[in-house]
C-alpha cells in the first residue's frame, strides 16, 4: 500500500513532469486568465474564475514559491483567439489534475470485502 502512495506522489510531483517550464508557464497564463474571469459580472463565471484561479495559484506556489500574483495580473491579456485556445488548455490541465486526485483517492480507499 505504501508503495502505491509513494508512486502516486512521485507521479504527481513537479520533478516527474517532463516539461516543467512549459507547465509552469501554462499555469501562470491560466492563473492570469482565471483571475480576469473572477472579475466578470456574471456570478457563475466569476465563481468559476475564483476557484480556478486558486487552483492554478496552488500549482504555481508548489513549483515557484516566489511567484507574485500582482505581477502576473499586470501581464498583457491574451487576444480573443489566444483566449479561446488558452481556456481549452486550462480546462484540460484542471481535468487532468482531477483525474490524478481521483486515482490517488481510489488507490487509498479500502477494498470491499465480500459479504457472507
Amino acid at each position: 500500500m505504501e508503495s502505491v502512495l509513494i508512486a502516486a506522489m512521485l507521479a504527481a510531483s513537479p520533478l516527474a513532469a517532463p516539461s516543467e517550464d512549459a507547465g509552469a508557464a501554462l499555469d501562470q497564463r491560466c492563473f492570469r486568465l482565471m483571475a480576469e474571469l473572477a472579475e466578470d459580472d456574471d456570478p457563475r463565471l466569476s465563481a468559476l474564475g475564483r476557484v480556478a484561479a486558486q487552483y492554478f495559484l496552488g500549482r504555481i506556489d508548489a513549483t515557484a514559491p516566489g511567484f507574485d500574483p500582482a505581477n502576473a495580473l499586470e501581464d498583457e491579456a491574451p487576444s480573443e483567439t489566444e483566449r479561446a485556445s488558452l481556456l481549452g488548455q486550462c480546462a484540460d490541465a484542471m481535468q487532468a489534475g482531477g483525474h490524478d486526485f481521483r486515482a490517488i483517492g481510489q488507490s487509498l480507499a479500502p477494498r470491499r470485502r465480500p459479504t457472507v
